[in-house]
């Protein structure tokens, strides 16, 4: 027997399944190998387990076993037996925890794939290995319109739309035999004909012997996308198609696509413009702030409209209408900017040319009575504010009838459009000259200094249109012209009389004998011509020498001593007058003359400064005036060194003087002469200071030696206290810039004394000396002593 049991010992470990004999309390009395390894406990005899204790019957049960490892699962036998004369029970246990896991993991699948099919947003079905649908979930039905009893085998073929059906078949026999992926897109129709658009995909499920179980698969609703699709297609034939160039930008500004028609407009081609900024194409006739503005506007209303002008890529500049829309996403963040714009060249030709003819007369194209008027109504309240002058001038042509009778209206038309010519080539283009109708015009000059100028226009257009005309025909003729004079404001203050008192000076003209001009006041007409005959005869004093230098001496506030002398200008006529200066200097200005007199005033300076060093006289500082025109519009610096060298004048005697306006007009070319001749050695200084500008800003960035206060503050000391603080002022800013300080018109002891305790360093005026001639200003140097109540030892 104990061999027996030995035996059936080792019968059982040999087994997989665990044995166990367990006594009606459930102590183990019995274990083989296996219910150890599957409980995990070598010492299993003697204990009490955890199990359900058998009864009299055969038991089947799965069962739970607690382990160390953790919980498996058991499928457990057992049965009475009696066991070594005891009543006892047999319990088998086999280990079926993968099995329970498998099924578990299963179930967990089936469960979620049911969930997620009711939850997903595509419909999803399934097939058998024939292919045959056996399940669909709810939103497949809702996107076919299919009811789940009819989606079954290869009903749902039947809701596709009768076109689709037979290539949706194909597909799907041929990747059922095949055993491959199916992709394709096609479409449902529902009951109410609505159509749905669809992509369908199914993938296969193999078995371990790669067998098809059946397949898996989605459809997705792409109706949204495919109409979006069709919109995109009809945009995107619009965007090519349009006549209105289109360019899209991101949110920086940067292009990301432009049309055909921007390309036809511009000369820009896609891969020109993709990634940079519209700024390309700017033309440079708006400023920073039109865009600051523009895009301002875009950022409140997220759209602007209006008129630029851009250039193309040829260069040349063009007008368009632009219109600029904001694109935002769904959180209001801009995402895109679209521009839409015409080019408006012809349009705009057209309005320039309807707006020409509308303000012009068409046969010599000079501005109408209604452009004339406007213009002189602009003009007139222009000179009211800034109180200037201006003149209207009607012209009436002299023997015009003539030539109409005798050669017709086409040679007449010929010969007004010549006269229209010949008078825009003489007057300024600031004026205006109208064609009031017939043979009578009228010019507007603007912005007259003096009456006398008018006068110089009128005697110009009268010489100019008096003489031998040719016309088309081959005909010469010869006209002439009488012209009325106009003052504003002394012979009227608005347009209608302004051009009433013209037109009856124009009726005194004529009755006068023709081809002559005529105020509509006889005083201006004599003043008029008097400036003519000093212009005439001005000219023919530079010819004749007539004019002369005059020397007024500069004194050292400090003892008294002369230093230096300005050079001033006089004419002195051959019969002996002496014209002022008051009276020829605008003139000459006006004329052009001024350079030359200006240039010879500079050598005969120079030429007598050297004189007086050879002769053994002090040595003087000569300042010379320099005029604006003289300055700016002539190579001042080279006639200056060419002067020094011919006459052998020491630079640093010479002082040349400017006025404030002359340096203001143009500042930056002004800087540069002024280093030029401050090169050459010369002293420069800065004439009537205190009547233009007076800006301490422009006195440091001008290379000066001299500031001169004009004379206009000096007359008044000590009378006027206003006049006394600004030369105190002035005196205290040239000091500051380490300037030297002349003060010109000292007529009185007081002024003088005033200017010594403002430390003032030199003087000029009629208080010690007038200009003189150079044989006066000779015996003046020889015989001057200062005068000791007024200077220091």
């Amino acid at each position: 027997m104990p061999q027996t049991l030995k035996q059936l010992n080792l019968i059982l470990d040999t087994i997989t399944d665990g044995v166990m004999v367990v006594n009606p309390q459930g102590i183990v009395m019995y274990a083989n190998q296996a219910a150890e390894q599957l409980l995990e406990n070598g010492n299993l005899i003697g204990q009490s387990l955890a199990i359900p204790i058998p009864t009299d019957k055969i038991q089947f049960q799965d069962i739970n076993l607690i382990r160390p490892s953790g919980i498996a699962w058991a499928e457990l036998r057992s049965a009475p037996l009696e066991w070594e004369g005891l009543p006892a029970y047999v319990i088998g246990l086999r280990d079926i925890t993968a099995r329970k896991q498998a099924e578990i993991a299963l179930q967990e699948s089936e469960l979620l794939f049911h969930t997620l099919s009711k939850i997903a947003p595509v419909g999803i079905f399934r097939t058998n290995q024939k292919g045959e649908c056996d399940y669909v979930n709810h939103r497949w039905c809702e996107i076919t319109g299919l009811q789940f009893s009819a989606s079954h085998g290869d009903g749902w073929i039947n809701g596709l739309l009768a076109e689709d059906r037979e290539p949706v078949t194909e597909e799907w026999v041929r990747c059922l035999a095949n055993l491959q992926a199916f992709n394709m897109q096609y479409r449902f129709q529902h009951a109410d004909g609505s159509l749905r658009w669809v992509v369908g995909r199914a993938e296969p499920e193999l078995d371990d012997s790669g067998s098809l179980c059946g397949y898996v698969g989605t459809i997705t609703d792409i109706s949204d996308i495919k109409a979006n699709e069709e919109r995109l297609g009809q945009a995107a034939a619009v965007f090519e198609s349009t006549r209105e160039g289109v360019m899209i930008t991101d949110a920086q500004r940067r292009i990301t696509m432009v049309n055909k028609a921007f390309t036809d407009i511009t000369g820009y081609r896609n891969e020109d413009v993709i990634g940079n900024k519209p700024s390309i194409m700017s033309s440079g006739r708006h400023n920073a702030d039109f865009y600051r503005e523009m895009w301002a506007n875009i950022a409140a209303t997220d759209h602007w409209q209006g008129e630029i002008w851009n250039r193309r890529k040829c260069g040349e500049v063009y007008p368009e209408l632009l219109s600029i829309s904001t694109v935002k996403d769904h959180d209001g963040h801009v995402t895109h900017y679209v521009g839409v714009f015409a080019d408006i060249s012809k349009l705009k030709a057209s309005e320039m040319e309807l707006e020409f003819l509308a303000h012009h007369d068409p046969l010599t194209k000079l501005p109408n009575r209604m452009l004339f008027l406007s213009r002189l109504q602009h003009n007139i309240e222009k000179a009211r504010r800034q109180s200037n002058k201006m003149a209207v001038l009607m012209l009436d042509l002299d023997r015009f009838k003539d030539v109409n009778d005798s050669f017709g209206h086409l040679a007449g038309d010929d010969l007004l459009q010549m006269v229209a010519e010949r008078l825009t080539s003489r007057l300024r283009a600031t004026d205006t000259i109208c064609r009031l109708g017939g043979d009578e015009f009228v010019v507007l000059l603007e912005e007259i200094n003096q009456p006398e100028t008018v006068a110089h226009v009128a005697t110009q257009i009268i010489n100019a249109l008096s003489q031998t005309w040719q016309l088309a025909s081959g005909h010469e003729v010869r006209i002439g012209v009488s012209v009325g004079i106009a003052m504003f404001p002394d012979h009227g203050s608005s347009s209608d009389e302004l051009i009433q008192q013209a037109d009856t000076a124009l009726y005194q003209a004529k009755n006068e004998g023709r081809n002559r001009f005529k105020y509509f006041s006889e005083d201006l007409t004599r003043a008029a011509r008097e400036r003519i005959d000093i212009e005439i005869r001005l000219r023919q004093a530079i010819e004749h020498g007539e004019l002369r230098v005059f020397f007024q001496p500069q004194i050292r506030i400090d003892d008294g001593a002369i230093v230096g002398a300005e050079a001033l200008v006089r004419w002195q006529t051959a019969d002996g007058d002496l014209i002022p200066p008051i009276r020829f200097i605008p003139i000459a200005e006006e004329t052009g003359l001024i350079t030359a007199i200006g240039n010879w005033v500079l050598k005969e300076t120079c030429r007598q400064g050297k004189q007086w060093l050879q002769a053994g006289f002090p040595a003087l500082r000569l300042a010379v005036n320099l005029s604006p025109q003289q300055f700016l519009h002539s190579d001042i610096s080279v006639v200056v060194a060419k002067i020094l060298e011919e006459t052998g004048f020491p630079a640093e005697y010479l002082e040349l003087e400017l006025t404030e306006s002359a340096l203001m007009k143009r500042e930056k070319e002004a800087i540069e002469i002024l280093h030029k001749l401050h090169d050459l050695g010369v002293h420069l200084a800065i004439d009537d200071f205190g009547t233009g500008y007076s800006s301490l800003a422009y006195l440091k960035a001008f290379p000066l030696d001299v500031l001169k206060i004009d004379k206009s503050f000096i007359e008044d000391i000590p009378s006027h206290t206003d006049d006394m603080e600004i030369t105190a002022t002035i005196i205290a800013m040239a000091k500051t810039l380490r300037m030297l300080v002349i003060a010109e018109g000292v007529e009185t002891e007081e002024q003088l004394a005033f200017l010594k305790s403002r430390q003032c360093d030199l003087y000029q005026g009629y208080l010690t000396s007038q200009p003189l001639p150079v044989e006066e200003f000779e015996i003046f140097l020889a015989d001057y002593r200062p005068n000791r109540r007024f200077f220091a030892e």
